[in-house]
């Protein structure tokens, strides 16, 4: 096991010059994490499908929608490790922290009211609120990845 010890009285310059390498390391790796251009509407798809999902004819069709999604969407996160060689398994900071939290709370109220509106015999507003969940999730994911981008930039 390695042992790296501080200098016991940092200088002035030898502190700066570590935080400066701290900050460059920052950088250097918020720039090599770049989402790729299939991943926003995949997970907007998988999400979709999981809200749409009571509307299914049957519960064996909405497990098998439910199943399948599950499948894509653990595919799409290991694709997004193999295409940046990265794997993020905790927020940033704050912002991105609050961003997921509220996208997650949306989901679920998005699913319960999916699950009303289908058992009303409503599935015209569960298609729209599948549509709606489209969207929402793929500016949602375009939003916390901005935030993840700019808390990890600054080492919030």
């Amino acid at each position: 096991m390695e042992s790296h010890q501080s200098p016991q009285n940092p200088t002035p310059d030898g502190a700066r010059a570590a935080l400066d390498a701290l900050n460059a390391d920052r950088s250097a790796l918020a720039d090599r994490i770049v989402t790729p251009p299939w991943f926003y509407p995949g997970i907007a798809a998988v999400t979709t499908a999981f809200v749409a999902s009571p509307a299914a004819p049957s519960p064996l069709i909405q497990c098998v929608v439910v199943a399948l999604g599950s499948v894509a969407l653990i595919s799409l996160v290991l694709a997004y490790k193999r295409v940046t060689g990265l794997a993020i398994s905790r927020t940033a900071g704050p912002r991105s922290l609050a961003l997921l939290i509220v996208l997650g709370a949306l989901v679920v109220l998005l699913l319960i009211t999916s699950l009303a509106l289908s058992l009303m015999d409503r599935e015209p507003w569960v298609a729209a609120t599948a549509a709606f969940t489209f969207v929402m999730m793929w500016a949602g994911c375009l939003a916390y990845d901005r935030a993840y981008d700019a808390e990890l930039r600054r080492g919030a």
